[in-house]
């Protein structure tokens, strides 16, 4: 790991996006808002996940925040994908651009089966970019 930095879906890299989301939900939280993901990185390196799956997941509600690592069923999003082709985009601080790009792109980035991703994620409170960019620089 580098110093300073977090292994991407480890346990105090999901401490750390803990604080973050909690934080980010007590200022823009909305109080009948609600919004749930679990996130499944296959073949993750044994230093994250003992048995190569690494995996977190939150709840959104009004103004709280539950955050637990592993594997959750029945949440509103569900995406799953390689962790290694994944630690690129974790990595990415969205701009503006990027998320145009992004939006642009968005039937190729579909068409992509090294990960895929069940639920509505427009629904996801667009605070949420801000969690992204806030653990990109600290993600190993």
């Amino acid at each position: 790991m580098s110093e300073g930095k977090l292994d991407f879906a480890g346990k105090a890299w999901v401490d750390k996006a803990t604080e973050v989301l909690e934080a980010l939900v007590n200022e823009h939280g909305e109080e009948e808002a609600s919004f749930s993901v679990c996130e499944v990185f296959t073949d993750a390196p044994t230093n994250v996940s003992a048995n190569g799956t690494a995996a977190w997941y939150f709840y959104i509600k009004g103004k709280s925040v539950r955050v637990g690592l592993g594997e959750e069923v029945g949440t509103d999003v569900r995406i799953q994908a390689d962790y290694e082709s994944s630690l690129p985009n974790v990595r990415l601080v969205y701009t503006p651009e990027i998320l145009e790009e992004m939006r642009a792109n968005a039937e190729e980035r579909a068409a992509d089966t090294s990960s895929s991703v069940e639920g509505d994620m427009s629904k996801a409170p667009p605070y949420l970019v801000e969690l992204h960019n806030q653990m990109a620089p600290l993600t190993a």
